[in-house]
C-alpha cells in the first residue's frame, strides 16, 4: 500500500461507475425503445403522431340502442306457456327459473326468451342472441324483381 491505493478501492470505484453506466444505460434503452416511441421518420407534431396500437384496424361490434331495444316484444313468462312454444324453463343468462311474473324479452329473429334485466344489458353490449349469436334484428328482405 505504498500510494494509498490499492486494489480493492480501485474495484469498488470501477464497480460503481459500471452500476451507474448500466443505470443510464437501462434508461436511454426504456426512452428509446419503448413501444410508444415513434419512428423517426414520422411527424413530431402531437396531432400527427400515432402509435403502434392507433395503426391496427381492429373492428369493435357495439350492442344495440335503447330505441331498438325497447322494440322487441315483452311478454310474462306467464303468457309464454300459454303459447306452448319450445322456449325453456329457465334464462340462458342467469341459469334462474322463470317464474310466471318474470318478465321476459323476446328477441324476435330467432325467438329465444331471455329474462328482461339480463338480456338488455347483454345487448346493450353485443348485437347478437346469447344463444345462437344469430343478430336479433329482422333480416332484410331481397327486393324482388318484377317483369315490365
Amino acid at each position: 500500500m505504498s500510494n494509498g491505493m490499492d486494489y480493492g478501492s480501485i474495484v469498488n470505484g470501477i464497480g460503481v461507475f459500471m452500476v451507474i453506466l448500466l443505470i443510464t444505460m437501462s434508461l436511454l434503452f426504456c426512452k428509446y425503445c419503448s413501444p410508444d416511441r415513434h419512428h423517426p421518420s414520422h411527424q413530431t407534431s402531437t396531432s400527427a403522431r400515432t402509435t403502434a396500437a392507433e395503426d391496427v384496424s381492429i373492428t369493435i361490434e357495439s350492442g344495440l340502442n335503447e330505441e331498438t331495444l325497447r322494440s322487441f316484444p315483452k311478454l310474462l313468462y306467464s303468457q309464454a306457456k300459454l303459447h306452448k312454444t319450445d322456449n325453456p324453463s329457465n334464462c340462458s343468462i342467469c341459469l334462474g327459473e322463470y317464474r310466471d311474473a318474470d318478465t321476459l324479452r323476446l328477441l324476435p329473429n330467432c325467438g329465444h326468451v331471455f329474462h328482461l334485466k339480463c338480456v338488455d344489458p347483454w345487448l346493450r353490449l353485443n348485437p347478437t342472441c346469447p344463444v345462437c349469436r344469430n343478430s336479433p334484428l329482422p333480416s332484410p328482405s331481397l327486393p324482388t324483381l318484377r317483369p315490365n
